[in-house]
């Protein structure tokens, strides 16, 4: 039985060899801001920035889907600014879920000025293909972040404020609202709300690079400080946690150290399991080289 075991584990690490940061195929790609989807049939996706040297040259996202969180396919280009009818460039940070059979995607173009924000496409399937729902911004910030709690209610997240969209997931029904954060930093960005248990945690990058996190027992707060559960690591860090068939699973960048006249300007995605402890706080997350390897 032993060895049936051991020859078993040895099957699956030799099928499945972790690795940080992701690959698709044999090569490493470019990407950020990672939101990461889990489908209600059993698949796992992945959208992040397109990260090219040139930040000003983003202009769209392509999807990333994986059987076991280790072997990622490229699916290419899902929406750009020419799509949406009313970006420009600096398309960054998006969030992605599923709800009703569509697929909704919320974008944010920065537009290099005051005239950018948050916008959504709708699609039947995740690897797209995607439409514009508004032909405009929903709304101004930047770093969106979906959450659908048990009741079916669905909160848009940007910063420290929460919207609360309406059943077309289109509109909004109300916001911005405070969440009421006990702490406040000075600067923050990538905010990211999951629900473990009866507790609802909202998690941020500090100082654009130290994720920390606030708990409370209403989706609108107001949110108790916790502490940090991953250390600054590298010049920014833009994360999403998902539940995958009852493990936790957080998705983030590094920034590219290896290859010269990249550094400062392009980040690569990172996967690392996230556990809770007893108590529900959030154990250390650790950058690893092994990464995550999934039974999906």
């Amino acid at each position: 039985m032993k060895l049936l075991t051991l020859l078993s584990a040895l099957f699956i690490s030799i099928g499945a060899i972790a690795q940080n940061p992701l690959m698709v195929g044999d090569r490493s790609f470019y990407g950020a801001d990672p939101s990461a989807l889990y489908t209600s049939d059993g698949r796992l996706f992945m959208f992040p920035t397109t990260d090219n040297l040139v930040w000003d040259n983003q202009v769209g996202w392509s999807v990333y889907s994986s059987e076991d969180g280790v072997h990622w396919k490229d699916h290419g280009l899902i929406f750009d600014n020419e799509m949406s009818g009313w970006g420009v460039n600096n398309a960054w940070a998006p969030d992605i879920t599923e709800k009703n059979g569509k697929f909704y995607f919320y974008y944010y173009f920065r537009n290099s000025g005051p005239d950018g924000g948050v916008g959504v496409a709708i699609a039947d399937k995740p690897e797209g293909p995607y439409r514009e729902a508004l032909g405009h911004r929903l709304l101004k910030g930047h770093d969106p972040a979906i959450f659908n709690d048990d009741d079916g209610q669905s909160y848009l997240f940007i910063q420290d404020k929460a919207y609360i969209l309406g059943d077309d997931m289109i509109s909004i029904k109300e916001g911005p609202i405070n969440l009421g954060l006990e702490y406040r930093p000075e600067k923050f960005e990538a905010a990211y709300v999951i629900k473990h248990k009866d507790t609802y945690y909202f998690t941020i990058a500090r100082a654009w690079n130290n994720l920390i996190y606030y708990t409370a027992k209403n989706v609108l707060g107001p949110y108790t400080f916790v502490g940090e559960f991953m250390e600054p690591y590298g010049g920014n860090n833009h994360h999403s946690i998902v539940n995958i068939k009852g493990q936790w699973v957080i998705f983030h960048h590094e920034w590219v150290k290896d290859k010269p006249g990249h550094e400062g300007h392009q980040r690569r995605i990172r996967a690392e399991y996230l556990h809770f402890n007893e108590d529900g706080t959030i154990k250390m997350v650790k950058p690893t080289d092994q990464g995550i390897t999934l039974d999906l």
